[in-house]
């Protein structure tokens, strides 16, 4: 998808850029969305649904950190291929893997705000 957004604001900037690295690592925050932890033991909350009813689940329900960590980013993945599976994903219990403000070695600089990311090379 990147490249896609790239070749896209190689044709705003009306002429090739070359390696995205240069300019993404100079941008405007304002063109790019840090990705921050956000971290807490009820962020990630689930619920099964049968047919005694719902219930409902915490974080602390799904996933426990791993090695005595005490902070973890969970997501459930509704599996596309197996309709009605659902996975849990479960991040953070690396302790070398941390997202911080600014770069970091999981998201990088973050996630492109498309329009303004490619309008950012207009002439």
């Amino acid at each position: 998808m990147f490249s896609a957004l790239w070749a896209i604001a190689n044709q705003e900037a009306g002429k090739p850029l070359g390696q995205a690295a240069a300019s993404v690592y100079s941008m405007p925050s304002s063109t790019i969305t840090d990705i921050v932890p956000v971290g807490s033991s009820t962020n990630v909350t689930g619920a099964i649904t049968d047919a005694s009813g719902i219930t409902s689940y915490s974080a602390s329900d799904l996933a426990q950190p791993l090695d005595g960590t005490t902070v973890f980013y969970d997501a459930l993945w509704n599996v596309p291929l197996n309709e009605g599976t659902v996975s849990l994903v479960t991040f953070g219990t690396d302790t070398h893997l941390r997202t911080a403000s600014g770069w970091d070695d999981v998201t990088g600089v973050g996630v492109p705000k498309p329009k303004a990311f490619a309008d950012f090379f207009k002439p």
